[in-house]
């Protein structure tokens, strides 16, 4: 099975060494991806929020939180977002079993590095053809957001401007009427 050249992949990694390596790997995968990097919880919810990917990739140990955190959260944002665990070690094996068990799609060991895309393209490629129907919702949820931040974004340049142009004319309105009524009460004094 070929793979859509523009999966777009959401890496959980805190080691900036590690998303590089991961970024070229995945491009092995899948041609042309999109891939987002976060590495905090908080730009986590944003990233499933806003990009919303076709699959999570994240590390076991992160600064703040573990896989469990990542599965936890995703599957809350969204549940129809597979996610993979790629660790450099895995010190308790009931821990990836346990992720399993809590609905993560696989569990990989980073090294060796130069053979990830081989070892991860069969699940991804399961995950592709398994859910097709559940990433074309995800394209669709993608373009919907898209299309409303475009739209929320030219009104907010448009609509922002207007209403700053309306109240500067009711300002400017208000007190010319004001110097008008100050004059009639104290007599025309400017000329």
């Amino acid at each position: 099975m070929e793979l859509p050249n523009n999966l777009n992949f959401l890496l959980v990694e805190d080691m900036v060494s590690d998303t590089f390596l991961l970024q070229r790997q995945l491009k092995k995968i899948s041609a042309n991806p999109e891939i987002r990097f976060v590495d905090s919880e908080i730009s986590l919810i944003n990233a499933l929020k806003t990009y919303i990917p076709d699959m999570v990739l994240t590390d076991f140990n992160l600064v703040g939180m573990t896989a469990f955190d990542v599965l936890r959260i995703t599957k809350e944002y969204n549940k129809k977002i597979p996610v993979i665990v790629i660790t450099g070690n895995l010190k308790y094996e009931s821990d990836r079993e346990e992720l399993l068990r809590k609905g993560a799609e696989g569990f990989f060991l980073k090294e060796p590095i130069n053979t990830l895309n081989e070892r991860l393209l069969p699940l991804v490629s399961e995950i592709v053809e398994r859910d097709k129907q559940q990433m074309e919702k995800l394209n669709s949820e993608r373009r919907k957001y898209a299309s409303g931040k475009s739209n929320s974004d030219f009104l907010r340049e448009h609509n922002f401007g207007d209403r700053e142009e309306e109240e500067q004319e009711k300002i400017e309105v208000a007190s010319n009427s004001f110097w008008k009524n100050l004059r009639s009460l104290f007599g025309n004094s400017r000329g």
